[in-house]
């Protein structure tokens, strides 16, 4: 069995998976090496209490499921798309317009609910939603996309909607790692959030512009550096080295050896 075709098979079935010798078992449905999915903790908590409607819970998995398989920096889909994913008629168990129905439904209710974001597109397009996270929001404005103001959901814990009710509470991390790195998908903007809570922002701050002296515009070695200073600490970060700059800027940090080290082992890794 081809492993696109033993994706479809757990897909559909959902509880069905290829053993080691190419037969299905339904005993083991997270084999050794099984892939996960990060969703977020309000759809597991206080949403989830909420929707009473499964095919609106089904269909909203898949989306967080969909958009995590992407590796866009706006990661979206359609309607049609999910229209077209066999797991999502096998798991309605409807199909043609009785499968649009249910799907077009859901998707409003996801809406509704503040889960997803609905972007109509431009000219004949079709309408892409999103997962209505803070930074997906933010992305969306700087692209000169209106949003409609929401209020924080009833369903999302409390710590949730203090940091979502203040999106700007960390903006100038957010513009400086795009004005010196690239563009930030949600997934680095989620790490940066994460790497906020146990660093100082202009800790933070100055990391990523240790990264961009060193020529290594990256999260990964912004994350390095921030690792090898709760190791060793800052002191002494604004001695001056040899060519006269800050030693934190200097050719022989751009070499540090606990970077290096570490870089080293994300590629052996795979992570590039």
């Amino acid at each position: 069995m081809s492993e696109i075709a033993a994706v479809s098979a757990y897909d559909e079935a959902g509880i069905q998976v290829t053993t080691e010798n190419g037969k299905m078992s339904a005993h083991s449905p997270f084999p050794r090496g099984v892939q996960f999915t990060p969703v977020p903790n309000p759809l597991l908590a206080g949403l989830l209490e909420e929707i009473d409607d499964i095919a609106e819970l089904k269909v909203t998995l898949r989306v967080v499921w969909a958009l995590h398989r992407q590796r866009s920096a706006m990661p979206s889909v359609t309607a049609t798309e999910l229209c077209a994913d066999r797991a999502v008629g096998a798991m309605l168990k409807a199909s043609g317009g009785q499968l649009e129905e249910l799907v077009g439904r859901s998707l409003e209710c996801a809406v509704e609910r503040g889960v997803l974001l609905a972007v109509p597109a431009s000219g004949a397009g079709e309408t892409r939603y999103m997962l209505n996270t803070e930074p997906v929001r933010a992305a969306l404005v700087r692209k000169g996309i209106e949003l409609p103001e929401q209020e924080p959901h009833a369903g999302a814990e409390p710590e949730t909607q203090q940091a979502e009710s203040r999106p700007d509470l960390h903006e100038g991390v957010y513009k400086v790692y795009e004005q010196n790195i690239g563009v930030m998908s949600p997934l680095i903007a989620e790490s940066i959030t994460e790497a906020l809570q146990e660093h100082p922002e202009s800790d933070v701050i100055d990391a990523i512009r240790v990264a961009v002296e060193a020529n290594a515009r990256s999260w990964k070695y912004v994350t390095a550096v921030l690792r090898r200073w709760a190791v060793e600490g800052r002191e002494g970060r604004e001695s001056r080295g040899s060519d006269g700059k800050p030693e934190r800027y200097s050719e022989a940090n751009r070499s540090d050896e606990f970077i290096e080290r570490y870089l080293e082992r994300q590629r052996a890794r795979g992570n590039r």
